[in-house]
């Protein structure tokens, strides 16, 4: 009898429904992404700005540059405070150039492949915030308005929309831009919950060009791969 009994339950057990998993929220889905990028021994970076021109706000001890805009710039970083950045600016013409950082110091090869020489601090710039608590992507994560899960496709990337305010996502490309007000962000993560991708709308850049404003996108790939740059030889 207590043999039918147990049977009897457990066939009970079967029959009812699974208790349904808890969804995600889109702030859950990029704070694990934002946990995979902070525990990475590398990945790579690659920037692209489209649409309205986007002058570049760069400032070397004190003295700001001539106006410049990206045409490209493709990044490694290094765990815990090293980037390397390959990148082509337009100033009168387009000038390409490799610049390595080890937390806030800089050494640049200019024109790229030439010797590197040591350069004075770049304002505001320094790998360790790049990835901190209270800066960076961190903070931009940390501050979004109206976030929204967009879409997932068949591959399982999730596509999530926000607005962060200007001063907020200065802070994902170094404090080189200075947005005039807010910005839309989209956010691609793919189906292993790492950033695959950012797009950023410059909302400042409708008025001029309503038809085809600013964008910045942001690419990720190659977590934890091997470095692909030789570092200068640094004398302290």
């Amino acid at each position: 009898m207590a043999n039918l009994t147990l049977l009897l339950l457990l066939a009970l057990i079967c029959c009812l429904p699974l208790r349904a998993q808890t969804k995600p929220t889109a702030q859950m889905v990029l704070e694990n992404a934002l946990a995979e990028l902070q525990s990475a021994q590398s990945f790579r970076l690659s920037i692209r700005q489209s649409g309205a021109s986007y002058p570049l706000s760069i400032t070397i001890d004190g003295t700001t540059m001539l106006p410049a805009t990206l045409q490209s710039a493709d990044a490694q970083y290094i765990s815990p405070n090293e980037l390397h950045i390959s990148a082509a600016l337009q100033l009168f013409l387009t000038v390409t150039m490799d610049v390595y950082s080890l937390g806030n110091r800089q050494w640049i090869s200019l024109p790229s492949g030439a010797p590197y020489f040591a350069l004075p601090a770049f304002a505001g710039f320094d790998v360790n915030r790049l990835l901190a608590r209270d800066a960076g992507l961190t903070r931009v994560v940390a501050n979004l308005q109206g976030l929204e899960m967009a879409a997932t496709d068949a591959a399982g990337t999730a596509h999530l929309r926000a607005r962060s305010a200007g001063e907020v996502v200065s802070g994902l490309l170094f404090g080189f831009i200075e947005p005039g007000g807010d910005v839309e962000i989209d956010f691609w993560i793919d189906a292993d919950g790492r950033f695959a991708q950012l797009e950023l709308l410059m909302l400042d850049t409708f008025a001029a060009a309503p038809e085809d404003p600013a964008r910045w996108h942001i690419a990720f790939s190659d977590y934890d791969g091997p470095r692909d740059f030789t570092p200068p030889t640094i004398s302290n």
